[in-house]
């Protein structure tokens, strides 16, 4: 049986969760941006309007006094809950950062070679937040690509995609490599057909369906002429 060679490296989706080239807003600095902008407001209505109020009253800068002030403090009011949304979504909660810095130290020690350590920081990770799938992926990555266990590659992969959840890029990623592992690793195709299968119905219509049908049909005709 004729196969293609395996994909030896797998560049990891970017995008949510990647964490990198992102960086976290500033909350002062916008907290300082809308006070200046409600100070804008203030003078440019309050004056005009406490200027009339303060003629009508025959108190013309106490008027030009107050009305600033007076549309200041409502501004401040309306605004004060949508401020606070706000620093919600640039700061969350924390509980990524940490999760970051575990797996920034976890790429540095593979980087070195100690691989069994960076091993550990993932699967704490996991203890952590298990419905996390990225350290899955990376600890199966280390098994195959730098400590010669397909098998535990293949463990790996398989609980990401049964116990994690991953974004639909990934899962169709980790299927694939998964499928290449039983096929050009283990030399067990049989084995990677159940996936196949799946990967095929799936994601019908795209390049991992597509490649997803034509290695089962191959392996399916290579299994009819063993047979």
């Amino acid at each position: 049986m004729t196969l293609d060679p395996p994909r030896r490296t797998f560049k990891e989706p970017e995008g949510k969760g990647s964490g990198k080239g992102r960086r976290l807003k500033d909350v002062d600095a916008v907290a300082r941006a809308e006070k200046v902008k409600v100070i804008g407001w203030a003078l440019f209505a309050g004056l005009p309007m406490g200027g009339m109020a303060g003629f009508a009253a025959g108190h013309v800068l106490a008027g030009l006094v107050l009305g600033p002030v007076f549309v200041f403090v409502v501004a401040s009011v309306i605004l004060a809950p949508v401020n606070r949304t706000a620093s919600l979504l640039h700061m969350p909660s924390g509980s990524s950062t940490p999760r970051r810095k575990a797996y920034s130290q976890a790429e540095a020690l593979a980087i070195r070679g100690d691989f069994e350590a960076a091993i550990a920081l993932y699967e704490e990770a996991i203890r952590d937040v298990p419905e996390d799938g990225e350290a899955y992926l990376r600890i199966a990555r280390i098994h195959r690509d730098h400590l010669e266990s397909p098998e535990e590659a293949l463990h790996w992969f398989r609980r990401a995609t049964n116990e994690a959840e991953l974004p639909h890029g990934q899962e169709m990623l980790a299927r694939r490599e998964m499928a290449e592992l039983l096929i050009h690793r283990l030399r067990e195709p049989r084995r990677a057909a159940p996936d196949l299968a799946r990967l095929a119905e799936a994601h019908e219509g795209t390049s991992e369906g597509d490649w997803a049908r034509d290695e089962l049909a191959r392996i399916k005709e290579e299994m009819g002429r063993e047979e």
